[in-house]
């Protein structure tokens, strides 16, 4: 299965000035307002549920929970001359499955102008070089723009344990055959 490299998907519209990194400190405070400007339903289709704290939210997540397998990529664009965050995905992987879970989310704004493909696009290209093999998400049965974007990036929707939503899934490479037996064994238990 072949992936674009997020930065190709981004030089094939130069004039979109979009930048997609990880997250780091500094950016605590701009990513705590990005998720206050969401729109409502936005931010209830990326946290499912109507309020978070947002702050403690990028604390964990950026702070917290750093290291290898556990990351936040902030998409930036250029708004009256400094970089504005107008989207996020956050992955937490697990080394002993080699199965990476991701959220998104992408300003109203912005939405169909291609940043919410980039994040994926880029969270997809980190995940594998971090040595994932399979990676998942859930999102709410009505998120019509996230099961899209899902679906045109290859993945299969599968049955959630939340009756809200639905969960999608994707090979992103095949498993050595130690992590096979390992998870057909588990499956067997």
């Amino acid at each position: 299965m072949f992936i674009i490299p997020w930065q190709e998907a981004i030089a094939a519209n130069p004039a979109s000035r979009l930048q997609i990194r990880r997250a780091t400190e500094r950016d605590l405070d701009g990513l705590v307002e990005y998720f206050r400007t969401l729109s409502r339903s936005s931010r209830y289709n990326r946290f499912m549920e109507p309020d978070s704290n947002f702050a403690n939210f990028a604390f964990q997540r950026v702070v917290q929970s750093r290291g290898a397998h556990r990351f936040i990529l902030i998409a930036e664009a250029q708004q009256q001359g400094r970089g504005a965050i107008i989207g996020e995905a956050s992955y937490a992987g697990e080394s002993e499955t080699g199965r990476g879970e991701f959220a998104l989310s992408v300003g109203h704004a912005w939405h169909g102008r291609g940043v919410g493909s980039a994040l994926l696009s880029a969270l997809q290209s980190r995940a594998i070089r971090l040595g994932c093999f399979a990676l998942f998400g859930e999102t709410l049965k009505t998120n019509e723009p996230m099961k899209a974007l899902a679906q045109k990036a290859g993945f299969a929707f599968a049955r959630s344990n939340d009756w809200r939503a639905i969960r999608f899934e994707k090979q992103l490479l095949q498993q050595p055959c130690a992590l096979q037996r390992q998870d057909e064994t588990a499956r067997s238990i």
